[in-house]
């Protein structure tokens, strides 16, 4: 096979080896250096175990990884490397890097070993991860107004319950005096919380940071500006809500004041790369003016953000002539127990699925569905063709910063084993970079949610 004749796609992995998304590596020489995995995919040839050569396989690698991005070489490929395992993963700022495995085929097995190690940085077993469930939602499951002190109390409370008997149960302390010193107001350093920098900025900043500007009197930033545009002296008895579907839109909580004015809040960590994991939230920001001035960007964002997760890429896959209206049709009509690629009833469609690359044996799964592996297919053919679309980011970038959000920032730094966090606002939230869809997502075994975008 010549690689000219090869349309390189990441082929769906379980995991370089079992590894999952929100597993952290930490630096062999500094603790709070870790890399979170984000996802793993594998780069051979569709339905081969490798390319034919080293430098096909190089090729494919190089293409498959968005322009821009950092990729990583965590080996040396030889002549005798003719497939490739790829890990994104996000560093403690959040932005986006790709490691790059090396090797000679892909096992017969699969690539279900063990990846304990990325150059310079250690699988982390357990103690530091990402996916401790300290966020907001994780520990306060309504969404009833609180006061700071409130919200406070339900954290100490709750923080208990979610990490006390597990691995993480340092964290309680640490929680806790971040808490404290959030409702004093206070900036100053937590005992032994370097190594949980990354969670508790990233999770705890949802709640910290809003306790601190309601109760701590912390007015860093632009929060004065952000009260004199909504005509308040201060934030003195505000209540705090978490909505309980913050995924799906691009606040974390809403102040609500004593006068009835609400104020949405976006959390990120001090210098992170992503923005609103969903499209939804910026679906609902977009003006006529801006629709307008990038329709086909607009509509790609309606698309995939109002439109259920089957019909959404189905659309905006339409939409972009990447399929026609048969192919559409025969999308939306194959039925949901279907493992036959013959139930997709037009041709293009068919070629399109058997295309995209997967695990080897997947389509043997009990799990395995034609209408996944379909969808997969056109989800990623749109990803391919809308990352590179100015007409899209100039509408998304438009529509983020049509916004009355304030952004509230964590910024935390480390001395020795120590943790300080300090909070600052950004109004109205400004939000800069490349937006770039990402599937987590959308595979040939199952979808577990919609399309997500990150900033790069």
């Amino acid at each position: 096979m010549r690689f000219i004749e090869f349309k390189p796609l990441l082929a769906e992995s379980r995991g370089v080896t079992a590894r999952t998304a929100g597993e952290v590596y930490t630096s062999t020489t500094n603790p709070t250096d870790t890399l979170t995995i984000q996802n793993i995919d594998i780069v051979v040839p569709p339905g081969a175990k490798k390319f034919e050569t080293s430098e096909e396989m190089q090729d494919a690698v190089n293409i498959a990884i968005p322009p821009g991005e950092v990729k990583i070489d965590d080996n040396k490929p030889t002549n005798a490397s003719k497939a490739a395992i790829v890990a994104t993963v996000t560093d403690v700022a959040g932005d986006t890097q790709y490691w790059v495995r090396y090797i000679k085929e892909i096992p017969a097995a699969g690539v279900h070993g063990t990846w304990l190690t990325l150059r310079g940085y250690k699988l982390d077993q357990g103690t530091r991860t990402e996916s401790i469930p300290i966020k907001a939602t994780d520990i306060i499951k309504d969404e009833t107004p609180r006061s700071a002190s409130a919200v406070a109390a339900a954290i100490k409370q709750g923080i208990k319950g979610v990490v006390a008997n597990t691995n993480h149960a340092a964290l309680v302390p640490i929680i806790n005096t971040a808490v404290d010193l959030a409702l004093q107001g206070q900036t100053a350093p937590i005992k032994d919380g370097a190594k949980y920098l990354n969670v508790v900025a990233k999770y705890g900043g949802e709640y910290l940071g809003p306790i601190a500007i309601t109760q701590g009197g912390v007015v860093s930033g632009d929060i004065k500006d952000m009260l004199t545009k909504f005509k308040l002296p201060n934030l003195a008895g505000a209540t705090i809500v978490f909505p309980q579907n913050a995924r799906e839109e691009l606040i974390d909580s809403i102040l609500k004041m004593p006068n009835g004015v609400k104020i949405n809040v976006s959390t990120k960590i001090h210098q992170g790369g992503g923005a609103a994991s969903s499209l939804s939230g910026v679906a609902k920001q977009l003006t006529p003016a801006i629709i307008k001035k990038h329709p086909l960007g607009s509509q790609i964002i309606i698309d995939l953000g109002t439109l259920t997760s089957v019909v959404g890429p189905s659309k905006a896959a339409l939409d972009l002539k990447i399929i026609d209206q048969a192919d559409y049709n025969a999308l939306l009509a194959v039925g949901k127990s279907s493992k036959n690629i013959k139930d997709l009833k037009t041709k293009h469609l068919q070629q399109m699925t058997l295309a995209q690359g997967m695990d080897q044996g997947a389509d043997q799964r009990e799990e395995y569905r034609v209408l996944w592996h379909a969808l997969t297919a056109v989800v990623n053919a749109v990803i391919t063709k809308v990352n590179p679309m100015p007409e899209f980011q100039q509408a998304m970038l438009a529509a983020l910063n049509n916004n009355n959000y304030l952004q509230l920032i964590t910024d935390a730094k480390t001395s020795g084993n120590d943790l300080t966090l300090s909070y600052y606002g950004k109004f109205p939230a400004v939000f800069k970079g490349k937006p770039q869809l990402r599937n987590k997502s959308y595979f040939v075994t199952g979808q577990k949610g919609r399309l997500g975008f990150k900033l790069v």
